[in-house]
């Protein structure tokens, strides 16, 4: 009778831990983390390796990244982990920081530089960052989103519409600098963002310029930039009204510039004197 009493415990506990361990693998499952190529590896050693990866455009949201990072974490235990992730294999290949000058070709990487993951053993430190265009990467915009991975959950972005983080856009400047004319004004274009993160549809709403002979080459530009915008992929279509505001706001500055994002609704582009 002991015996079998025994039997009975240690099946309990075999259930127990089959179920714990079950549990474990699913949430495990649950993640699953995106394909990944390797670009070009700076730094391989027992202590430390940096490198530059590449992944598809809609990995970039933030769910897909905290997957990735995990999957890195344990593919290079006990090592500090630098991952620069971009939307293109040739960009994670042929990317180099930039000297005094960027070269076209480089411009056009760090474009596709759309997130970091540090993995820091010592210091503790584990966390991403994301940036819908990678030119801005080194400067404080206010639109990158960093994420520690201590959290729990799945973390908005700092920039978004209707929960639909934004994953890229094509560098905004101000137009003045590629007609070589001052000018300021708004336009406002209403449009979708389909299901696929794309934006299309653009009808303009509003718009005014001054002088109001330049008031066609301010549509033609933000047409241009809104239709590079990409957000996460949903399984929905969202209305979009978005309003571009030129400013020029300290003509004692020369060529300076600078973006604000007031999402959802509109973008503020600051500059100083044109010429």
């Amino acid at each position: 009778m002991e015996r079998f009493r025994n039997s009975n415990r240690i099946a309990a506990r075999l259930f127990v831990l089959t179920v714990v361990l079950c549990g474990a693998i699913s949430v495990f499952g649950a993640c699953k983390a995106p394909h990944y190529r390797v670009g070009k590896i700076l730094e391989n050693s027992a202590s430390d390796i940096t490198f530059h990866i590449s992944v598809r455009l809609e990995d970039f949201a933030p769910g897909r990244l905290i997957c990735l990072a995990g999957a890195l974490r344990q593919k290079y235990p006990e090592r500090n982990v630098t991952a620069l992730i971009f939307s293109s294999h040739e960009a994670a290949k042929g990317f180099q920081p930039a000297s005094v000058e960027a070269v076209p070709v480089e411009y056009r990487y760090q474009s596709m530089l759309h997130a970091s993951y540090i993995y820091d053993v010592e210091r503790d430190e584990n966390y991403l960052q994301i940036w819908p265009n990678g030119v801005t990467a080194d400067a404080d915009l206010g639109i990158s989103t960093f994420i520690g991975l201590t959290v729990k959950g799945t973390p908005s972005c700092t920039l978004a519409i209707n929960g639909r983080c934004l994953l890229e856009f094509q560098h905004i400047y101000y137009p003045s600098y590629e007609i070589q004319a001052e000018i300021s004004g708004h336009v406002t274009l209403a449009g979708s963002i389909g299901r696929n993160g794309a934006t299309s549809d653009l009808a303009v709403v509003d718009a005014k310029a001054d002088p109001p002979e330049r008031q066609s080459a301010l549509i033609d530009w933000a047409k241009r930039n809104f239709i590079t915008w990409r957000f996460e992929p949903a399984k929905h279509k969202d209305a979009v009204r978005m309003t571009y505001r030129f400013e020029v706001a300290d003509p004692s500055i020369r060529h300076e510039h600078r973006v604000v994002f007031q999402l959802p609704d509109e973008v503020r582009i600051l500059t100083g004197r044109i010429y």
